[in-house]
């Protein structure tokens, strides 16, 4: 059963191979539910909404699509035509993903004015209520998150923005990976703590409430944790969002949100979880949605959600 605090859950990876008719169904919670639902768009390959990329073009060929039928990634004019069939007041969300077509999350850490403008589209235009801004993507130069020359530039270009958008909660993974052949081991948190500490220094001592950490091991993996993440003492409580996700499905949403939010909870914070590769054919983004265990996922997080009579 949930706790008397709002859940946020995100339904990530949208894409055309859901049914119109199903997506209102699925953003339409009962009237007691306390879960919040929140349509959640991956951006990887489509361009700009301005100037949308090859395959991602209005009525064009999708022939350069990042999948063939246009799973994961929906181009621009598909996510206008699914949000237009959803209840008007859903909550959205976009992904900024690092790709070579489109370098998104670089682009942004650098201050670069196209992905600036993107920003500002998806907050003014779109309503963004999060932003999650995955520098967990894999390719993406450690340079720009982890201790160095680079990392203050990225950490004031996030601050400047959660300042300049209130009303969107900029969601940052928090996650650990070991050293590879081909890149040094990782840890995120200690660029979102020095994200937080410079946003209490320009802000009277207390950080903005929309600069959220978002622990996420699986990078879209869909491998869940093996426990409810620690959240570090000096993450600040008051009500500051906080966010879990990874391995999220059907049979196991459920006992994953009662963990995540009781621990929210006892730090203080709101909680928001999500889920993605759960509810896809064979657990693989490139395959289409499995609509059935997309609608069984959302019944029970629902149900979760709606006390008892």
């Amino acid at each position: 059963m949930a706790t008397a605090e709002c859940l946020e859950f995100g339904i990530c990876g949208l894409d055309n191979t859901v049914p119109k008719d199903v997506l209102a169904e699925l953003f339409s919670p009962p009237a007691a539910c306390r879960v919040v639902p929140v349509a959640a768009f991956q951006l990887a390959y489509q361009g700009y909404p301005w100037l949308p990329a090859s395959g991602y073009l209005p009525d064009g060929s999708m022939e350069g699509r990042r999948y063939p039928n246009g799973e994961t990634y929906p181009s621009w004019h598909e996510i206008d035509e699914m949000i237009k069939t959803m209840p008007p007041d859903t909550r959205l969300s976009f992904h900024l993903n690092n790709t070579k077509e489109c370098p998104y999350v670089t682009a942004l850490l650098q201050g670069e004015p196209e992905t600036l403008r993107l920003v500002d589209v998806l907050c003014s235009q779109y309503h963004a209520r999060h932003i999650q801004v995955n520098i967990s993507a894999r390719g993406l130069s450690t340079e720009l998150f982890m201790p160095g020359d680079l990392w203050g530039k990225s950490a004031q270009q996030l601050v400047e923005l959660s300042e300049r958008y209130p009303e969107t909660l900029f969601l940052i993974p928090v996650f650990q990976r070991p050293a590879s052949a081909s890149a040094p081991a990782m840890d995120s948190w200690p660029f979102v703590q020095k994200l937080l500490q410079d946003s209490a220094a320009r802000n009277r001592g207390e950080p903005v409430r929309n600069l959220v950490a978002f622990f996420d091991n699986s990078a879209g993996s869909g491998t869940a944790p093996d426990a409810v993440p620690e959240i570090p003492h000096e993450y600040p409580k008051k009500g500051q969002p906080i966010g879990f996700t990874g391995g999220i499905n059907a049979s196991n949403v459920q006992d994953w949100l009662t963990k995540y939010s009781a621990a929210a909870a006892a730090h203080g914070c709101e909680c928001i979880s999500d889920a993605q590769t759960g509810f896809r054919l064979g657990k693989d983004r490139g395959q289409p949605i499995d609509v059935a265990a997309l609608q069984e996922l959302v019944r029970n997080v629902y149900q979760w959600g709606t006390p008892s009579a």
